[in-house]
């Protein structure tokens, strides 16, 4: 593979004053024929007499060729597979063998299972001459991005929307999805309906993180207008009283005011006044105001006279 040409050694006779040639016409006394390109010699010896033995006919073959550098597909390692394979192309035929450590050597083209590194592919004839090497890389496993935390801002007494903002992973060439299809690169997701939602996080190499689940609730209610009743100062009991009669239940609690808010649904000892009778949730959500007015207390007549 290495050397271009080829050697005659004579191995009989040997004995003083015989002659070697391969040509039938130079002769030699060394037995050694040395630098032969590719033919057929006739091999004779010559005694010291002149007498000429029979030829022999000795071929030195063509020197074998050395095969092409070769070239090769790859598949590299996905987000969910970790290594990858190397595929021979060329040259291709019988009696080839293929490697990809320079000592290992197998009739397949497909090399798999391949972890993380740079391989020297080289092709082996059956004369055992070895091509020059084609360095192929497999690269590392594209990482997965870690599952997402994320904050939320949930829907409000006068907001029926929410939002999701994701806290981590940032990054760049990171995008986001609430719904395992649509991704954008924002972290902000707004608008969002009552639902649970699945938040995934996708990197520049398509691999898709685990879903974290954040939930939109449900917009808070706000209380209806409240009603009431009222007792109305009289002749002898300058103040008034309100009373709720509607909503009730627990978690309610109610304000005059605006301001100050009680469970009791009883105000009592109301000075001359219009209040604005509100009600208020555990959500913090309050209703519309109804306006409820406690009288003057009615004059009592003057002592008389007569």
């Amino acid at each position: 593979c290495t050397l271009g040409t080829g050697s005659i050694t004579v191995t009989s006779p040997l004995g003083a004053g015989l002659e070697y040639s391969i040509d039938g016409t130079n002769y030699q006394a060394s037995t050694l024929f040395t630098g032969l390109a590719t033919n057929t010699y006739n091999l004779t010896v010559r005694n010291a007499q002149g007498c000429i033995s029979s030829a022999t006919a000795i071929t030195i073959n063509a020197q074998p060729l050395t095969p092409a550098t070769p070239t090769a597909t790859t598949v590299q390692p996905t987000c969910a597979v970790a290594t990858g394979t190397i595929t021979v192309t060329s040259p291709l035929g019988a009696g080839l063998e293929y490697s990809i450590d320079g000592t290992n050597y197998q009739g397949p083209t497909l090399f798999a299972g391949l972890t993380s590194a740079t391989y020297n592919l080289t092709v082996r004839n059956a004369q055992g001459c070895i091509s020059s090497a084609t360095a192929v890389t497999i690269n590392a496993q594209p990482l997965t991005p870690a599952t997402p935390t994320a904050s939320t801002v949930q829907p409000t007494c006068t907001v029926g929307t929410g939002s999701i903002t994701v806290t981590a992973p940032l990054g760049a060439g990171l995008e986001y999805s609430i719904d395992d299809t649509n991704y954008q690169a924002s972290t902000s997701f707004t608008g969002l309906v009552t639902n649970t939602y699945n938040l995934t996080v996708r990197n520049a190499q398509g691999c898709i993180s685990s879903a974290t689940t954040v939930t939109i609730n449900a917009q808070p209610l706000t209380p209806a207008t409240p009603t009431a009743s009222t007792v109305q100062p009289t002749c002898t009991v300058a103040t008034g009283s309100i009373t709720v009669t509607s909503p009730l239940g627990a978690g309610l609690e109610y304000s005059i005011d605006g301001t100050n808010y009680q469970a009791s649904t009883l105000f009592t000892g109301l000075a001359t006044n219009t209040y604005n009778l509100t009600v208020r949730n555990a959500q913090g959500c309050i209703s519309s105001a109804t306006a409820v007015t406690i009288n003057a207390q009615p004059l009592t007549p003057a002592t008389p006279t007569v």
